[in-house]
């Protein structure tokens, strides 16, 4: 059975160097604005290596990310749960009325994003 909260270091990693190239930035570069070398960096990437919650903060910070979207594949649709749970103008709305204001919105995402790459 899989575990929960099992962490991929080589998903992590990936969507790491994925975001430094997007910002057009070598690992070196990247490294310098934290506190690790561009050799840890590499291995953080690589998913070789399981960094600590501070060389973490550090690269989410770097690349302009958060915790959440290093580690998780819908680190969006979380967001927005977190949003919508703390929204004041929901709160008359039962939990099914936001589950489908909730569910509206995912598809009306998806659109956009089919239409994007149009």
């Amino acid at each position: 059975m899989k575990k929960k909260y099992e962490l991929d270091l080589h998903v992590v990693g990936g969507r790491i160097r994925e975001v430094r190239k997007n910002l057009r930035l070598t690992q070196e570069k990247a490294a310098e604005r934290t506190e690790l070398t561009g050799q840890y960096w590499s291995l953080l990437e690589t998913g070789r290596e399981r960094g600590s919650i501070i060389a973490y903060l550090q690269i989410a910070a770097a690349l302009g990310l958060t915790l959440d979207d290093l580690f998780y594949d819908d680190a969006t649709n979380i967001r927005i749960q977190k949003a919508f749970s703390n929204e004041a103008s929901l709160k008359d709305c039962t939990s099914v009325e936001k589950a489908i204001i909730l569910e509206t919105l995912f598809a009306l995402k998806g659109i956009l994003e089919r239409n994007r790459e149009r």
